[in-house]
């Protein structure tokens, strides 16, 4: 998110705005007078000073060296008029003629005259020459309008200006704000609408201030609920498959049981009892495996199925399990084709693991491959990875066999080869099915 776009980047414009408009709307109002008159307004305490300065500086000065100081004065205010008074009380004009002040002064005339112009508006600074009183004094006499006592404060147009400007942030700051609670109402609105499945809408996006960041993220809870509810729904199903495939393994041997039990029961003596004794025991023990392999999917599923990887020559322990199987498998009437190369095939994985897996493919091909009557154990080369083969020509598998439940044993095999990183891949026709596993011994 970026910074312009943040709300407190706002907020604080907002209120530096308001802070600046003070100082700012006045300077704007008086500027425009002032550069017009950048010249000709002047500062009364400068006047002020500077007069009293040249006061000090005509000290026992004749008649035309105050003249000629007043002149230089006089061409530097040109709306000035200056005149000075000698001991004597005459009157000395600068560069114009006064008709309005007296030939001769006395206290009187002077304080008659000095109330006079203040109530002119005209501004006047009247200091004695030199020091102490008796060389006489000198007038400064310049109009008010040409100094800064004409700038003031309180005017009714300003006035109204700051108060239509103060009205306006205001505003502008309850809109901010209202605009801020309609976007978390909305938000609010949203989280409580368990209308769909109890999962609220997404919201539309409009800012990359703090408050879309707050709505992009409920979106992505959106989503993610909305995945979540698709898989619980998806595993529904798939546990409700399982159990019925579960059902079907445990119905098939124990309807057996039964039969045979029936037989051992009704006739102990036929020659026939000691088949269906073993039978029975066989069908037990695969009650058995099947309970087995239920407890190592429940245990693979919740994460609490022990693991210990090392480096182990796959096509050794390949070999020992064919060995194995070997017999059971002839037993079976199967032909079996072990074609293992002799060399070394290190794979990182858990021998317990691994020899879980073997286990369960060859018993997935004796009992849904049987009709085939063949199987190969091998290795194949595929895409420069030497990847283990288990081969059958049975009728194919008819289930979903991507990890999804043909049967406990492949949804075991799924689980541990995706913990291990191993890749499984099965081909399945009417003609037979292929399983590949391979590790990439590169990335590991």
């Amino acid at each position: 998110m970026k910074i312009r776009r943040s709300l407190v980047t706002k907020y604080l414009l907002l209120i530096l705005a308001s802070l600046l408009m003070w100082p700012i709307l006045p300077a704007i109002y008086y500027l425009p007078n002032f550069l017009l008159k950048q010249n000709t307004v002047h500062e009364p305490l400068e006047i002020e000073k500077m007069w009293e300065h040249t006061a000090k500086q005509l000290n026992e000065a004749d008649e035309r060296t105050i003249n000629e100081k007043l002149g230089k004065i006089q061409e530097k205010y040109p709306k000035a008029k200056l005149f000075w008074v000698d001991k004597a009380g005459k009157s000395h004009v600068i560069n114009q003629s006064l008709i309005d002040i007296p030939d001769q002064w006395t206290p009187f005339n002077l304080i008659h005259y000095l109330d006079t112009k203040d109530k002119q508006d005209i501004f006047t600074v009247t200091t004695t020459i030199g020091k102490g009183d008796t060389q006489g004094f000198m007038v400064f006499l310049i109009p008010k309008s040409n100094t800064t006592l004409s700038i003031k404060p309180g005017n009714l147009f300003l006035i109204l200006i700051i108060f239509i400007v103060g009205v306006s942030i205001v505003v502008v700051s309850l809109l901010f704000f209202l605009s801020i609670r309609k976007r978390l109402i909305q938000l609010q609105i949203a989280m409580s609408d368990n209308v769909n499945n109890g999962i609220p809408d997404q919201v539309t996006v409009k800012n990359n201030d703090e408050i879309g960041q707050l709505e992009k993220a409920f979106n992505r809870m959106v989503t993610q609920l909305k995945i979540s509810r698709a898989r619980e729904k998806e595993e529904e199903n798939l546990r409700k498959q399982w159990i019925a495939n579960v059902s079907h393994d445990l119905r098939t041997p124990l309807t057996i049981i039964q039969q045979h039990a029936y037989t051992v029961q009704s006739n102990p003596s036929s020659p026939t009892v000691t088949k269906s004794m073993q039978i029975i025991i066989n069908k037990l023990n695969d009650i058995g495996g099947l309970l087995e392999n239920l407890l190592t999917y429940t245990l693979l599923s919740a994460g609490k199925h022990p693991i210990k990887r090392e480096n182990i020559d796959v096509i050794e322990e390949l070999n020992n399990a064919a060995v194995e199987w070997y017999s059971v498998l002839e037993k079976e009437g199967f032909q079996v084709d072990i074609d293992l190369p002799n060399q070394v095939l290190n794979w990182k994985v858990d021998p317990l693991w691994l020899r879980c897996i073997l286990d369960n493919l060859v018993q997935n091909v004796i009992r849904y491959a049987k009709s085939g009557q063949y199987i190969r154990i091998g290795f194949v080369e595929r895409n420069g990875i030497m990847s283990l083969l288990i081969e059958d020509k049975g009728e194919g598998i008819k289930q979903n066999t991507e990890a999804k439940g043909a049967g406990i044993g492949l949804s075991i095999v799924s689980l541990m080869t995706k913990e291990m990183d191993i890749d499984w891949e099965v081909t399945s026709s009417q003609k037979g099915t292929f399983h590949y596993l391979s590790q990439n011994l590169n990335e590991n």
